[in-house]
């Protein structure tokens, strides 16, 4: 059975142009064509629907009948086929759709807010979710696609995973009131040798030795302390522990003292994703310093 050759799109927005001008040179200009590709697009286009669209004369181009009918749905159908296009190519640039982030405790808030607010500047239409990932619960997370990126202090690679390094965050040193650091303008990190650390995970997992190995590098040998609450939080168990707490920068510190670090101590930072990251996600790995 014979079918009708369906008009293409570009066919469809020279008309238009046509249409709109009601003058072939004023057309062509208007969509950077020759004339005579404009004249051919037209007539085409007449071909294939088989019916007059518009009446040439020397003086004027006037549209017929089914010329007017069909510049009135052009318009919508044009729009909707920009609008499509549009869509699909901020999916592409990781301006639009959905882009769930797992973050690991020892992360914390602030670097959560700069990269939410840093992905939605100027990109209303993309949406940010972001999710708690305990590290052991990583790899399972990217693999049912919970989330698309993980961002970590640390991680171990594994197959059909990358880790990326980020900008690391400025750390913090967080003390209880009667600490006798508390007050002081700024401190070493040595100044904690011997001390309690404050950890979220026990002795041998990544980010407790992490830290423990930073002060190390700094002179002071401290003992780990085990934090009973779950997550990064916490810090109101500095008093009772008698310890002192290593956090990024902008941690909510409550009742606790921060004391700014002299030594430019900075936690590192990691994203964990499946190869070839979704493009929401490889802005975010741009905005970060991946």
């Amino acid at each position: 059975m014979w079918e009708a050759p369906t008009p293409e799109l570009r066919h469809l927005r020279v008309f238009l142009a046509v249409a709109e001008a009601r003058n072939f040179t004023r057309a062509a200009e208007r969509l950077h064509l020759a004339q005579q590709a404009v004249s051919k697009s037209v007539s085409q286009l007449e071909r294939e629907l088989g019916v007059e669209l518009l009446r040439r004369t020397t003086r004027e181009v006037r549209l017929t009948d089914a010329g007017r009918d069909l510049a009135a749905d052009a318009r919508a159908v044009v729009a909707a086929a920009d609008a499509a296009f549009a869509r699909a190519r901020s999916h592409g640039l990781g301006l639009a759709g959905r882009l769930a982030i797992g973050a690991t405790p020892a992360v914390g808030p602030a670097v959560i807010e700069r990269t939410a607010r840093a992905l939605r500047v100027d990109v209303p239409e993309l949406s940010v979710d972001v999710r708690e990932v305990r590290p052991r619960e990583i790899s399972a997370a990217l693999a049912e696609r919970r989330v698309d990126v993980v961002l970590a202090r640390s991680a171990r690679a594994s197959a059909g995973l990358e880790v990326v390094e980020l900008a690391p965050t400025p750390a913090i040193l967080v003390v209880p009131p009667e600490h006798r650091l508390a007050g002081a303008p700024a401190a070493g990190l040595a100044a904690i040798d011997g001390e309690r650390l404050l950890t979220w995970s026990p002795p041998g997992t990544p980010f407790t030795d992490l830290l423990v190995a930073l002060c190390a590098r700094a002179g002071a040998r401290v003992v780990p302390v085990k934090s009973g609450v779950t997550g990064g939080g916490g810090l109101s168990e500095l008093a009772p522990l008698r310890a002192v707490a290593l956090v990024p920068e902008g941690t909510p510190a409550g009742a606790a003292v921060e004391v700014p670090l002299d030594d430019a101590v900075a936690l590192p930072l990691v994203a964990v994703h499946p190869p070839g990251p979704a493009p929401a996600a490889a802005r975010l790995l741009e905005l970060l310093g991946g």
